[in-house]
């Protein structure tokens, strides 16, 4: 929890945090700090950054390699401003990358063009959490 308030987060800030996912008692600073690590790799403002934790706290108790491939994988569908799409929906963090793959096909198969199905993850996918 160290590295939390390092980071910036308030002490309430993080008992809020804790409350919503108790698991996060048991992730080491280590993983921590490469979860800011990615996310600041991804564009992300220290603001932001403090945000999606805020707002999304079980992200700080998920296996990092499951994240990498979600990341990976919102990239290879042309999300290039990703900072946006995880700022402004941070539950989307919280989706198996097989499910996001699901997703982008299934809205391929409705007939949505390749920039529907970005605007879909940029202003829709809080629907599908």
């Amino acid at each position: 929890m160290d590295a939390l308030i390092r980071y910036g987060l308030s002490i309430e800030e993080i008992k809020n945090m804790i409350n919503s996912n108790d698991e996060l008692n048991t992730v080491s600073d280590k993983n921590i700090n490469k979860i800011i690590e990615i996310l600041e790799g991804l564009g992300c403002s220290k603001e932001q950054i403090k945000n999606i934790m805020n707002t999304n706290p079980f992200l700080i108790s998920r296996e990092l390699d499951e994240l990498k491939k979600l990341l990976v994988k919102l990239l290879d569908f042309g999300l290039e401003d990703l900072q946006i799409v995880i700022d402004t929906n941070p539950f989307i963090l919280n989706i198996d990358y097989k499910e996001i793959d699901q997703i982008y096909k299934q809205k391929k198969k409705e007939g949505l063009t390749e920039e529907e199905i970005k605007d879909y993850f940029y202003y829709e996918s809080y629907k599908m959490i």
